[in-house]
């Protein structure tokens, strides 16, 4: 059994067909939730020095950014906790690290 991460461009137009993704292929869930909590963490942390505010942080966010789900991932609270939260190490936004598709 594998499992998947749905990634997706919130600034896209519906028709477009690029708009969404999915990388699959991670072995384990808790491998593909990483994933997706670095890749919206790196979302943010891109969006944050253009930022003058949190609430302006999570607009912008959810205008221009892209998302990711997992099953089992509560992606809004980890929004959350990323703009009340700046990462503090790289690693904290390297999702092609976690890549099961290099």
């Amino acid at each position: 059994m594998s499992f998947a991460v749905h990634c997706g461009d919130f600034a896209a137009d519906e028709d477009d067909d690029d708009a969404t993704w999915v990388v699959e292929g991670f072995a384990a869930a808790a491998t593909a939730q990483e994933y997706a909590r670095r890749f919206i963490r790196a979302q943010i942390e891109d969006l944050r020095r253009d930022a003058p505010s949190a609430e302006e942080l999570k607009q912008m966010y959810l205008m221009f950014g892209e998302y990711a789900a997992a099953e089992g991932f509560d992606s809004a609270a980890w929004v959350d906790h990323c703009i009340a939260t700046p990462a503090s190490r790289k690693a904290e936004t390297d999702y092609d690290a976690l890549d099961p598709n290099p």
